[in-house]
């Protein structure tokens, strides 16, 4: 990797390479996002964090205003340029993936079903006001609708997992 010094290269194959840790990445993350939005004056809303189900939605509604010049509705931050967070975790998901040779195509047993179920959590994402990190941080300011959510996101991930224990037992 030309330009990046040794700490930053990730390169499982030389000797002597460092490993960047979730940690590291999460807090380089961070600061860059914090100096994009000093850079850019970007004031985005309380609690709006990295939520794939708002930024993803603010995109699709930003280039449909764009494209039929119609007026749906989008957060502060994205009135003048779209938020790209869902493009770039997609591009760099798919960048690893081909980067360490794991990618590769799954066909899933059930297309409508599984597209079904991608609806149904993004809408509910939606109501509930966001992802899991948006949750959070609103239950962190304190706001009752953030607690609950947080709750019942809580309250999804035991009951899925204990659903999936007992099919695959079976």
């Amino acid at each position: 990797m030309i330009g990046l010094p040794d700490s930053l290269v990730v390169d499982a194959s030389r000797p002597g390479a460092a490993r960047v840790t979730a940690v590291q990445m999460g807090v380089a993350g961070g600061v860059l996002a914090v100096a994009a939005g000093a850079f850019f004056e970007v004031r985005p809303p309380d609690a709006y964090g990295v939520c794939m189900a708002c930024h993803g939605r603010d995109l699709v509604n930003w280039m449909i205003n764009a494209v039929a010049a119609t007026a749906l509705p989008v957060a502060p931050a994205s009135l003048v340029y779209p938020l790209l967070t869902t493009v770039g975790a997609f591009a760099g998901a798919l960048i690893a993936a081909r980067r360490h040779r794991e990618f590769r195509w799954v066909t899933p047993d059930h297309p409508v079903k599984t597209f079904l179920y991608g609806l149904l959590v993004m809408n509910f994402a939606l109501i509930a006001g966001g992802c899991a990190i948006r949750l959070t941080l609103r239950t962190a300011a304190g706001e009752p609708l953030g607690a609950a959510g947080f709750v019942a996101m809580a309250a999804g991930i035991v009951l899925a997992t204990s659903w999936l224990r007992w099919r695959a037992t079976r």
